[in-house]
Parts: structure tokens; sequence; C-alpha cells
């Protein structure tokens, strides 16, 4: 009886890894929805988002050197350029509810691509 057990939790222990897996993180309109796609995609796919956050960030330039060597044999730090500019990344969570039956997602855009996709848990209704 044990080893019936054992055999029965290690089968729902898989089934629980391969239904948890990133592939099946969120589909609409039967496409997986995954990093790299753009806004319009998602929006064709899965609709308007039930809501919306955007907050711009800002990104400072940063130097670059380069390491060289002297005939002498010192070595000597070069400084290519130094980048003072100042750049902005837009950043949006859409948030979609499917209902109680299943999870609310979170996709994150940068300058609108999805670089994150996260599950919030059951949804409800509305």
């Amino acid at each position: 009886m044990r080893v019936f057990n054992i055999i029965r939790f290690a089968t729902l222990f898989t089934a629980g890894l391969v239904m948890a897996s990133p592939t099946m993180a969120l589909r609409c309109d039967h496409k997986v929805v995954s990093e790299g796609m753009r806004q319009i995609e998602i929006r064709k796919y899965c609709g308007a988002p039930t809501t919306t956050q955007e907050r711009t960030v800002v990104r400072a330039g940063v130097s670059r050197r380069q390491g060289r060597t002297n005939p002498d044999g010192n070595s000597q730090q070069e400084l290519l350029y130094n980048d003072r500019s100042y750049e902005e990344i837009v950043v949006e969570e859409w948030t979609y509810n499917f209902g109680r039956l299943r999870f609310m997602v979170v996709i994150r855009f940068v300058n609108g691509v999805v670089t994150d996709i996260e599950d919030l848990g059951y949804g409800y209704i509305e």
C-alpha cells in the first residue's frame, strides 16, 4: 500500500510540474504568450487588459574604458568614451482577469516588448 502511495504522489507531482511549465503560463486564442512579443500581438490574442499601469524609468549612460599595454610593459586604462546621456525606458504592466476559474496574469512590457509574465492567483467575477 505504501509503494502505491509513493507512485501516486510521484505521478501527481510530475503532472503538476508539467502543468506549471512556463510555456503554459498564458494562452490566449490558442496562442502562447511569451517574452519578446509586442503589445499589438498581445492585444490581438488576449484582448484589452483589465487594468494597466505605466511608468518611466531613467537610465544613465556608462563610461567605457579599455586596457592596453605600453611598449615598456606597463598597463594603462584608456577612456574610450564618457556617455553622460540619459535614456527613458517606458515600463507598462497589463493585468488580465480571466474569471474565477483561471489565474489572473500581469504582463510586463519594456518599450513595448514583453519581458515578464507573472501569475497572481485565481481571478474574480466582475
